[in-house]
């Protein structure tokens, strides 16, 4: 479609770095955009995919700011990192008034033709088109099933070499690396693959992993099993046309960089065969943390449906991109424009086992929902040029042995050992695994065991995995909290559940007991842990002062929690049961009736979100606040109380209650034969009344 009078006259030189007037209001460019001019659409759509209630004042010529507020009704144009192609990419800012290039506070004065804060505005891609070069040699670029389908490839290589020979911390010898017990050999034919044994391969080789999703319906999906043993194994091969369609584009994509061997699980594990399965999964860490490359295939939900093509903009979901000369000349370079691209993986980042593949692979390339995008322990490159550093990965991950001590910018105040960095890290991941789902709820730890098996190396020696929670932080790894009951923000919108049966379980309806209650297993659905600043971080290696438990069974370090004899650790793959041995003080105390907000009325209190805890606590007392049958004052109140699962706060009039820190502790049941289970925590209120509380030994389950 032809550009409208004003696009026709734009040049990208005009509009580099510096601001230039585009139209006189929104209502303008909306009528240019209905009318068809391209360039003028992509601004129009950029601009309300967000601010939707300013946006309809603008159009209707009202300001969107504070009524003393002045403003202007212009819409500009701004292009930015044309000559640095910055992190966010060359882009070109659409916004009313000027374009904001500093950080001003309110009270401010603004320059003119810029309006107040917040900011209207949104910003749309620059690339060059491969074999088009020009004179900015600009980084982003495009490969859908319209446009240069195939550019991937190089772009995977050129982002491989340039880690290789730039990255410090990503230079691998592969040479000096276990591969896999089995992988497919892609190499030997050009459109047949065969699975071999690593002992049989004198030099170990390069090998890419690939991390995908499997897909609710996986009938007629071709795996390794007893019965297609010998079809993959024998000499001829397999013909890739058996494969399904990820298993085939990986393949493909394999062969064209330059790689002979793959790890795909479905097809280098014995499927069906619980004693392979077993030994393979304990391996996850060597599998993908060796590879050369990860490839995931993030925007495919099922092995059916393959992950290579992006039909982003196929449908007419969104308008295509444009063209605009560089200059005025007779005949200009032209620079493609284009909405932005969400930096989203896809299916597979909502998927557990996926989430611990990608944490170990040390580079991988991911095929996202809008954009392909390269990530190792240096950074990020996405598609459309952005880039930025990788700060997700954790350091134990990495280099281990070399953690140093953290430091204030003044070499002053208190900072975080190597161990509790670890710790931190650890806590993060770990809050970031509950939100993903598994097929089979059973595989909680396994799903989980590369990296418990990496983060075990960097934690003190002889430190054992208790279902999920590192021995020697007991008491905080005890203290985990249902997101919804105190976070704001995507965690907080899911409420934690126990784990259901699913069709890959032995359960056949109901819930599935896969940890002890006090591990944050319990529970489906986002947890998460205390904060990390080195003042809080000091309060849980307080044990004189802060602790509320200590161990049963003796106190010399380090610490044990439990004399059950059972086998634990990072590379068990079910613990359901385990018995922790606490020396506490356990009291029990009644659930009121009535609602938190009538205990917050005229009394201040910030130690979490008060509106989460009238949403989500309720009142406990102690047992003796009635008097003739009615509540005589608050001065009973002795905690707030949280249930992990809300439904089973319904009907409980009475629980046990252990604090485990000064300020916290665990809301408990006493089972029939004396032990304890979790159902959820809460907020001491009243301290001096748990300390005139006698210590006793209990034992959680």
């Amino acid at each position: 479609m032809p550009f409208c009078q004003r696009c026709k006259l734009l040049t990208i030189d005009e509009l580099v770095e510096n601001d230039v007037l585009f139209h006189p209001d929104l209502a303008t460019l909306k009528a240019s955009a209905e009318k068809g001019c391209d360039f003028c659409t992509l601004c129009w759509t950029a601009l309300r995919t967000g601010q939707k209630d300013q946006l309809g004042k603008l159009l209707r010529g009202e300001s969107a700011w504070a009524e003393e507020e002045a403003w202007t009704p212009t819409i500009w144009l701004r292009g930015m990192h044309f000559w640095d192609g910055g992190s966010a990419g060359t882009k070109i800012e659409v916004s009313c008034g000027k374009v904001k290039t500093a950080v001003t506070d309110a009270g401010d004065e603004r320059e003119p033709y810029e309006n107040p804060n917040p900011h209207v505005g949104n910003w749309l891609e620059v690339y060059e088109l491969p074999g088009k070069p020009s004179k900015y040699q600009l980084c982003g670029r495009r490969t859908t099933v319209d446009m240069d389908p195939d550019l991937h490839i190089p772009m995977i290589r050129q982002w491989l070499a340039n880690c290789s020979k730039s990255h410090k911390t990503c230079r691998q010898t592969t040479s000096e690396r276990d591969m896999p017990t089995r992988v497919i050999d892609v190499g030997f034919s050009s459109n047949c693959v065969r699975l071999i044994t690593t002992e049989g391969i004198q030099v170990p080789g390069p090998y890419i992993a690939l991390s995908y999703c499997w897909g609710a319906d996986t009938s007629g999906l071709f795996t390794l099993n007893k019965q297609t043993y010998a079809a993959l194994t024998d000499g001829d091969g397999l013909p890739d046309s058996n494969l399904a369609k990820t298993h085939r584009e990986v393949i493909s994509l394999v062969r064209a960089l330059g790689y002979r061997y793959l790890w795909i699980d479905a097809l280098c594990i014995i499927q069906g065969d619980a004693a392979d399965w077993e030994k393979e999964s304990k391996t996850m860490a060597r599998v993908y943390g060796n590879a050369a490359l990860t490839v995931i295939a993030g925007r495919s939900a099922s092995t059916k449906d393959g992950f290579i093509t992006n039909d982003l903009g196929k449908n007419g979901a969104r308008p295509p991109p444009c063209q605009l000369p560089i200059d005025s000349s007779s005949s200009p370079t032209t620079l493609t424009i284009d909405l932005r691209r969400a930096a989203t993986m896809g299916p597979v980042s909502g998927r557990g086992w996926c989430f611990q593949e990608r944490m170990i692979s040390p580079r991988a390339v991911v095929f996202g929902d809008e954009q392909i995008f390269f990530t190792c322990a240096a950074g990020y490159c996405f598609e459309n040029g952005e880039t930025k550093p990788n700060t997700l990965r954790p350091k134990f991950l990495q280099q281990p042995a070399a953690l140093a001590i953290k430091k204030t910018p003044s070499g002053k105040g208190p900072v975080l050992t190597p161990i509790e960095e670890v710790l931190k890290e650890w806590y993060t991941i770990l809050t970031n695994f509950t939100t993903c789902a598994l097929s089979n709820p059973h595989d909680v730890f396994a799903a989980l065991m590369a990296v418990a098996q990496e983060a075990s190396k960097a934690l003190p020696l002889g430190t054992r995995y208790l279902a999920g929670i590192w021995e020697c932080d007991v008491v905080r790894g005890l203290l985990w909290r249902p997101c919804y009951h105190f976070q704001v923000g995507p965690m907080s919108h899911t409420v934690t559940t126990r784990p259901k049966s699913t069709r890959l379980t032995i359960e056949t309806g109901g819930s599935v007991i896969r940890s002890p209650s006090w591990s944050w297993a319990a529970v489906e659905g986002p947890v998460a842990h205390s904060v990390f600043t080195p003042l809080l971080v000091a309060r849980y290696r307080d044990e004189e002062g802060w602790w509320m438990v200590k161990p049963t069974y003796g106190t010399a370090k380090p610490y044990r929690w439990s004399n059950d004899d059972r086998t634990v650790g990072v590379n068990e793959l079910y613990m359901p049961t385990y018995d922790l041995h606490l020396t506490g003080r356990v009291a029990e105390v009644s659930v009121l009736e009535e609602p938190v907000a009538s205990y917050f009325a005229g009394r201040k209190w910030n130690k979490l979100s008060a509106a989460k805890a009238k949403t989500n606590g309720v009142l406990l007392a102690s047992p003796d606040y009635l008097d003739n049958g009615e509540l005589q004052t608050w001065e009973h109140v002795v905690g707030i109380g949280f249930f992990d699962v809300k439904d089973e706060m319904t009907g409980v009039h009475s629980v046990w209650c252990l604090p485990i820190a000064r300020d916290m502790g665990l809301i408990l049941e006493r089972k029939s034969d004396g032990k304890f289970a979790r159902l959820g925590w809460f907020v001491v209120e009243k301290e001096s009344w748990f300390l005139a509380r006698p210590e006793h030994d209990l034992c959680l389950c």
